[in-house]
């Protein structure tokens, strides 16, 4: 999915923001930007958004010398839903179908995403708020089907914060369908990407028939060229892989390389109007897309 003007915008916003969360200093700020512009500028029109931003989050580590800019705000977003996983889990105990309800509540948490700016808390309550009662856009018995259908799941998160969300749904996998499931994170922090440390605090390392491992690199989504071998074991297995984000949707959605998996289910909130395009959705919607489509 090549970026649009409107990915540069985002992108330079980004820059000057993570820029003043790594450090304090305005000529700091002024040279990360104009190093970020410089690389906008070079690079290639047809690559996918996430590319030029993991190149961009790249320059603003190096320039401020801070290895992790979004620390404090994913060490914040992860003991907000921390504080909320108990009455989810009632949530979902109570439904009608749990599995319908964890599904909303996980797709909900991807609206925790530093990529698009910071979310205000009244935002996020009132989007799981609306979680229950709004509609999908797509299927979760299509998903629940593909879940059935595999001998075990591999789970690709995306944002901290957003996966004590997934947990929800990965508890519901493993007890409802007795199937087991690997978790894979970013292999290095970029925004407020979802990391090892992060699947720690969410409590996935200490659940029963759930595996973490990292995707061996440092980018936006996932770059199969560039992830670690136990990864790419796992994605081009006989399991279904659950894609998590508008990153991992951007760099796999299109996936030409010679890794591919035997079923992908997409999984993300519609928040970029260029992406709701492309995947015809509405802004706002919860979106599973699963390909190949049944």
């Amino acid at each position: 999915m090549p970026s649009a003007i409107d990915c540069y915008l985002c992108l330079l916003r980004q820059s000057l923001e993570a820029s003043r969360f790594a450090s304090n200093d305005p000529r700091t700020h002024r040279l990360v930007f104009l190093d970020c512009m410089r690389k906008i500028l070079d690079s290639d029109a047809l690559a996918p958004p996430p590319i030029l931003g993991r190149d961009i989050h790249r320059i603003i580590r190096r320039v401020t010398g801070n290895p992790d800019p979004y620390l404090a705000e994913k060490q914040r977003a992860n003991r907000s839903m921390l504080d909320q996983l108990e009455m989810a889990r009632q949530k979902i105990a109570s439904s009608a179908d749990r599995f319908d309800t964890a599904v909303r509540l996980a797709i909900t948490g991807n609206i925790i995403d530093n990529a698009l700016g910071t979310v205000a808390q009244k935002t996020i309550e009132q989007a799981f708020d609306n979680a229950l009662c709004g509609p999908v856009n797509g299927s979760t018995a299509a998903l629940r089907d593909a879940v059935q259908a595999s001998d075990q799941v591999f789970y690709l998160t995306d944002n901290a914060g957003e996966i004590v969300c997934d947990r929800l749904l990965i508890e519901q996998i493993t007890e409802l369908f007795g199937k087991k499931v690997i978790v894979a994170v970013r292999g290095k922090p970029i925004i407020n990407d979802a990391t090892y440390d992060d699947a720690v605090t969410a409590g996935l390392t200490t659940m029963e028939n759930v595996e973490v491992i990292d995707n061996g690199n440092d980018g936006l989504g996932t770059f199969l060229e560039e992830c670690s071998e136990p990864f790419l074991r796992h994605f081009t297995g006989d399991g279904l892989v659950i894609s998590k984000g508008l990153a991992n949707y951007e760099t796999l959605v299109e996936n030409t390389t010679r890794f591919q998996p035997k079923k992908i289910a997409f999984l993300f909130k519609s928040k970029c109007p260029f992406i709701s395009h492309y995947a015809g959705t509405t802004l706002g919607d919860m979106v599973i897309r699963i390909h190949p489509e049944q």
